[in-house]
């Protein structure tokens, strides 16, 4: 999991990782989303005029422990009256990998 932040290009560097793709003003890509970015990337974005870039950096692992809580309680509680049935704890643990994979 990664939150998304505007950058301006001036701030970017090397080894950072696009969340969006890099669009010219005709709406050709220049670089796709999640390169890693270089020094040679930055200078030919600086040449082309480009001013910002979506970067995707790593979240937290506080937040993601926090995140994976939240998702654990909301699935149990969609599953509060049905939890001691057996034939729906495979929906439930489908339910909750399937969930947990989403926030990779």
């Amino acid at each position: 999991m990664s939150e998304t932040r505007t950058l301006p290009l001036a701030q970017a560097l090397p080894g950072m990782l696009l969340a969006a793709p890099v669009l010219d003003a005709g709406g050709n890509v220049l670089l796709p989303a999640a390169l890693t970015l270089t020094e040679n990337h930055i200078e030919s974005l600086h040449r082309r005029g480009i001013a910002t870039l979506a970067i995707s950096t790593p979240a937290e692992p506080v937040d993601i422990a926090r995140k994976r809580e939240e998702l654990r309680a909301r699935v149990m509680h969609i599953f509060r009256h049905t939890v001691d049935d057996p034939g729906s704890q495979a929906l439930l643990h489908a339910v909750l990998a399937f969930r947990q994979e989403q926030l990779k």
